[in-house]
């Protein structure tokens, strides 16, 4: 078996931490650095888990649970990209899209540093060198280097960016696009996306379980209650929706905000609670 079809034999998890998670959205570029420490540490635990290194080391680790596994990480802008982003988009500058670059950059060095301080290997792929929109549509070349990375035992770790558009000179591209992208190209078999939310919530707030595409259409979702340029709760589940009708790759949206629930998705912990989206 060649590297590129043990990548897919193997298992490709694709998780997305949301920028509420990682900054305090109400203020600007404001890590909450407890936070991105305790998601590093928990990354790394269950990576250490699946490739049988320090087995049964975390909270509710599963005995026997040695599966390999290849991580992609994709992490959202928060208060270092969608404030920047509205600039730009305001003022359509080649400035203000560079510093809304530059600071999504400085989250992401921070989230891969943490990572690092906890033995996880890692290579941050920016979007905007790798994705340009043309025809209509982002087109992605960032597959090999993702590719490399998972042949090599790296976890690729993406975030929500500005990308080169032929029409408009710059526009955003936003993680969760990023995690359709890269669930669709390396077939997932398992995708997560962390917010700072138990799930998808109902009108009375209840958390609903299980979406299907049929019930998207008949729903009615609560947006993001910070600066959010690109859709929050509502575009999530339209993604989500149509990587499930599309290609049969389910999802399921938690609280990351909340201790062992990223390590709980990693070690396929069935007591994760959250909203699961599937056809």
């Amino acid at each position: 078996m060649n590297e590129r079809s043990r990548i897919h034999a193997e298992g490709v998890y694709v998780l997305k931490i949301g920028g509420s998670v990682l900054t305090e959205k109400d203020k600007v570029r404001k890590a909450r650095t407890s936070a991105i420490t305790r998601i590093s540490k928990e990354i790394a635990l269950a990576l250490a888990l699946a490739h049988g290194r320090g087995a049964g080391t975390g909270a509710g680790a599963k005995a026997g649970t040695t599966t390999r596994k290849k991580l992609i990480l994709v992490h959202g802008a928060g208060s270092y990209g969608h404030p920047q982003a509205k600039a730009y988009l305001a003022s359509r500058d080649a400035k203000d899209a560079l510093i809304t670059h530059e600071s999504a950059k400085e989250l992401n060095r921070i989230v891969t540093s943490s990572l690092m301080e906890f033995g996880v290997k890692i290579m941050p792929i920016h979007p905007l060198n790798g994705v340009v929109f043309r025809g209509g549509e982002p087109k992605y070349k960032i597959k090999e280097q993702i590719e490399v990375a998972l042949e090599t035992g790296i976890v690729p770790v993406l975030h929500g960016d500005v990308i080169m558009d032929e029409k408009e000179g710059f526009r955003i591209l936003s993680g969760d696009q990023l995690v359709v992208y890269v669930a669709k190209e390396f077939k997932a078999s398992r995708v997560g996306v962390g917010t700072d939310v138990d799930g998808v919530l109902g009108d009375e707030g209840e958390v609903i379980r299980k979406i299907t595409p049929v019930d998207v259409d008949k729903m009615s979702l609560k947006g993001s209650e910070h600066v959010d340029v690109t859709g929050g709760m509502k575009e999530k589940v339209h993604l989500l929706a149509k990587l499930a009708s599309e290609n049969n790759i389910p999802s399921v949206l938690f609280n990351a905000s909340k201790e062992s629930n990223v390590y709980k998705f990693l070690t396929d912990d069935e007591n994760l609670f959250g909203t699961v989206i599937s056809a």
